[in-house]
């Protein structure tokens, strides 16, 4: 698999949205970040905001990575992040800093060494998307043993202890990086 056979869109009606739960449910089930339930869809009440951008990478016809991107505003605050840490979030939006979070991000588990490529193609659309909306700050709440890859590879810094964050079992650490 090479990136040439990435297809990278955006989610435009409900099927594309049931078809990114159902991959999201998948990959967070098997992560033990959410428990088994009815439908076997995992989205929320955020995903249909008219600010929420969710995208889904494919490869050979199937999700393989997926995100949901919020730019942040003072006129746009909501976002599952901001929920979460407002009491970190909103001072700097107050500001007048505009941010961009990276939510429900999920890889295709089953990958093995392709996950790292997946995952750089999907944080890609953080970037792109940023870019577009002249961000100067990044935001992601991400699990406690992911913090280091975070830091590492993208040069993000730990703002936060683990908090309780959207339905899931484990508690999530917001992230930040100065774009």
């Amino acid at each position: 698999m090479s990136a040439k056979t990435f297809d990278i869109g955006r989610a435009e009606n409900q099927d594309d949205l049931n078809a990114i739960g159902a991959f999201r449910y998948r990959c967070y089930l098997s992560e033990g970040m959410i428990a088994p339930h009815d439908g076997a869809c995992f989205l929320d009440e955020y995903d249909d905001l008219a600010t929420s951008q969710v995208f889904r990478v494919r490869s050979r016809d199937s999700i393989v990575g997926t995100i949901r991107l919020h730019v942040l505003t003072k006129e746009h605050p909501k976002s599952a992040t901001m929920s979460a840490f407002s009491d970190i979030l909103m001072p700097k939006i107050d500001a007048g800093m505009t941010m961009i979070d990276g939510a429900r991000f999920a890889v295709e588990p089953g990958l093995g060494a392709l996950r790292l490529s997946i995952a750089r193609q999907t944080l890609r659309l953080y970037a792109t998307v940023g870019k577009e909306h002249a961000v100067n700050y990044g935001v992601a709440a991400v699990a406690d043993d992911r913090v280091e890859f975070y830091r590492r590879l993208y040069g993000f810094d730990q703002l936060s202890d683990p908090r309780r964050y959207g339905g899931l079992n484990k508690k999530l650490v917001l992230m930040g990086v100065d774009l």
